[in-house]
């Protein structure tokens, strides 16, 4: 018998792929918070900022976890503000880690390098959201 995710009392069935993506996002969100506990105690100088970031992604990614496995309208909107702190993590860690990665020698590379990651995350992104639009939301 499918379970009731929409709370109202109404069955449902959750397609596989939310609740593949709800998982994913669930890995997410623990892996985030990990990382906001270990790395700024094991690599010396890690900015506070990349740490408050890291913290919002967790919850960001939380919400969206939330969101998708209850099949509720507002994952969409928990899925947008968690790519907008994904862009703004990705972009802190090149700005505060571009030397140690050696991107300062090479300035070229490193927008490359930015455009093309950029590129491959907004196709993958743009293909999520229209999915949990048309999943989630349209499905209500």
């Amino acid at each position: 018998m499918p379970a009731d995710v929409s709370g109202s009392g109404a069955t449902r069935k959750r397609p596989f792929g939310v609740t593949l993506l709800s998982l994913l996002m669930g890995w997410l969100t623990v892996s985030a918070v990990l990382n906001a506990a270990v790395f700024p105690a094991q690599i010396e100088g890690w900015p506070v900022a990349m740490t408050v970031l890291t913290l919002a992604y967790a919850v960001t990614a939380g919400a969206v976890t939330l969101g998708l496995w209850r099949m509720r309208p507002w994952a969409l909107t928990a899925f947008r503000a968690w790519g907008v702190v994904l862009l703004l993590t990705m972009v802190a860690f090149l700005y505060f880690f571009g030397a140690m990665m050696g991107y300062e020698q090479n300035p070229l590379e490193s927008g490359i390098l930015f455009v093309a990651t950029t590129g491959t995350m907004a196709l993958i992104y743009w293909l999520l959201h229209r999915y949990i639009r048309k999943r989630v939301v349209g499905a209500q």
